[in-house]
């Protein structure tokens, strides 16, 4: 932001240089026009005229370079920090988005995609154009006032009156501007989550004959968009009427006021001494420039109400994405060290953690501990906490008090390394557009060293070889977002064997694996479950009996946790 307002003040700089460039012209013109008629300038043209060759040749010339350098300066430099802020934008969410918990809802990747895109690129105007803007009409409009008020008090309050009438108008639209432009980014958003949504899924719709409603829904969506953009249109020609009205009212009565002043009509006004040619068509040469920082920061009110709007809009998306702020980068070890204290399955110690989320308290002074390659089946009511704690042992959720040990780390230490590492398979898995072999190759940290041998022994242990030999493409069978073409029991399967490709993986979280499937696909799941538990820390979140009969310590969370506080457990 420093930066920026370095930017605004260097261009309103520029514009006060105006200043005595309008003198020397004014000057220049008044002697030219007193040499010939012998008029009232006669001072100013012996002051001019006593060397003109310095005042016409170097005057004029340096002060306009150095006004273009100036300009040219503070564009760059407003332009280059814009472009960076939008790069810091995009980089937050793209590391948010990383960093969130598996288990968390996430965005349709259409409306991701647009807001990654459409949205930090309304960042770009906002704090290339309207920043600097602001700071530039703090200076300017005062300096040409002043300078007006030098040679006629009237001719300054002219300016002042009719000055900050544009942006008292400019702020009354704004506000139905900001709420156009903010619906206008929402339908925007809407619109190309659907489409891409509905273009992944096209071979589908076309099979079971929805292409005719789909092209409505586009339809609807498009005319929905249509009317924002003229909603806003609207209000942008309403402001720019507004801005022209009274800039041509104020330069308007500024040339009457000096025009009548020269005709001898006017005499009230000045400090006495009556306006002649060289002022008065100094005080004409200022009032445009006068008006010219009001209109630049009209044009750019309207990248300001796109830019807010982008910024609620992606401060949503952030807080949807995650809760918690990002562990800094300086807290986490190096990999090397990181790989060779995780190479073995890991134990867990969770020590007096307390939590909260959302100013709920979820945990408080809890203790738990996994053994290493230990299997721990955790159940309890919905509600309890048991997603909440997985996401701890990830380091998604930073405690209050107390501390999560992964081995002899600190869990925030190793945090992306356990996270990279880990064999996750939730109750809602999700899989990407693209082929099945693709998905399947998602957990694999080499995916070219990997055989197809390799790929189906997964599939046998997820109960799903069946599934995919009579996909008609076999493992190159394209799926759409989130699997769209398969059954939620066959996204699960697929899902099993894909946590079955991280075979370096030594830690297992499993959170209810088994809801909502019937009973032919749990018993490949928990089938597969069990074989992957073997020789690895496992943590199974679940309410299933099946499940709770896998080898294993069977822990009630609601009851540590009342435990920890000191309540009787019935």
């Amino acid at each position: 932001m420093r930066a920026l307002q370095r930017s605004g003040r260097l261009h309103g700089l520029s514009d006060l240089l105006w200043i005595p460039q309008a003198g020397l012209v004014s000057l220049a013109l008044g002697a030219l026009l007193a040499s010939v008629t012998g008029g009232q300038d006669s001072d100013a043209a012996q002051l001019l005229m006593s060397n003109p060759v310095v005042w016409a040749i170097a005057g004029l010339p340096l002060l306009a370079l150095f006004r273009t350098w100036l300009q040219t300066r503070a564009l760059n430099m407003a332009r280059q920090t814009a472009r960076a802020i939008q790069g810091r934008a995009r980089a937050e969410v793209l590391r948010a988005a990383v960093q969130r918990s598996p288990a968390a809802a996430f965005p349709s990747s259409g409306v991701f995609a647009a807001q990654l895109t459409e949205q930090v690129d309304l960042l770009g105007p906002y704090y290339r154009n309207y920043v600097p803007q602001l700071i530039r009409l703090k200076l300017v409009p005062f300096g040409i006032v002043l300078a007006t008020a030098v040679f006629s008090w009237l001719a300054a309050l002219i300016l002042l009156v009719c000055g900050p009438l544009i942006p008292l108008f400019m702020a009354l639209i704004g506000i139905r501007a900001k709420a156009a432009s903010a619906n206008q980014q929402e339908e925007l958003t809407r619109l190309s989550g659907l489409l891409m949504d509905r273009i992944r899924g096209l071979e589908t719709l076309i099979l079971f004959g929805a292409v005719e409603r789909t092209q409505d829904d586009i339809r609807d969506a498009g005319e929905r968009f249509r009317t924002g953009t003229m909603r806003v249109l609207k209000i942008a020609f309403l402001s720019s009427t507004v801005l022209e009205l009274f800039s041509a009212l104020g330069i308007a009565f500024s040339a009457v006021y000096v025009g009548f002043s020269l005709l001898g009509d006017i005499e009230a006004g000045n400090w006495g001494a009556p306006l002649g040619y060289s002022t008065g068509l100094f005080i004409l040469l200022l009032a445009p420039e006068f008006f010219a920082p009001l209109r630049a920061y009209a044009a750019a009110y309207h990248d300001r109400a796109g830019g807010i709007a982008a910024q609620e809009k992606l401060a949503a998306l952030l807080g949807e994405i995650t809760e918690q702020e990002a562990v800094p980068a300086s807290h986490e070890r190096p990999a090397a060290s990181c790989k060779a204290g995780l190479a073995s399955p890991p134990s867990i110690h969770i020590a007096k953690v307390t939590l909260e989320l959302g100013g709920r308290r979820i945990f408080s002074d809890l203790d738990l501990s996994l053994a290493a390659g230990e299997t721990v089946l955790l159940t309890g009511p919905s509600g309890s906490g048991k997603t909440t704690l997985m996401d701890c042992v990830l380091g998604f959720h930073r405690p209050v008090m107390g501390e999560v040990r992964v081995n002899d780390f600190d869990v925030q230490e190793v945090a992306a390394f356990l996270r990279r590492n880990v064999i996750w398979l939730g109750q809602a898995p999700r899989l990407h557009h693209g082929s099945l072999k693709a998905n399947l190759l998602k957990g694999v940290e080499n995916p070219g060293a990997v055989s197809e041998d390799t790929l189906w022994a997964a599939l046998r242990l997820a109960g799903a070889e069946g599934l995919v030999q009579r996909l008609p493409n076999g493992l190159a069978t394209p799926l759409g977002e989130d699997g769209f073409g398969l059954s939620v029991g066959e996204i699960r399967r697929v899902a099993l064997a894909r946590a079955a490709m991280r075979q370096h993986g030594g830690l297992l979280l499993a959170d209810e694996p088994t809801a909502g499937l019937d009973e032919e696909t749990a018993a490949d799941v928990i089938r597969g479950l069990k074989i992957l538990a073997k020789d690895r820390t496992a943590l199974i979140a679940t309410h299933d009996p099946a499940v709770l009969a896998i080898p294993g310590r069977r822990l009630e969370l609601s009851s540590l946790t009342a435990m920890a506080r000191g309540e009787a457990v019935s």
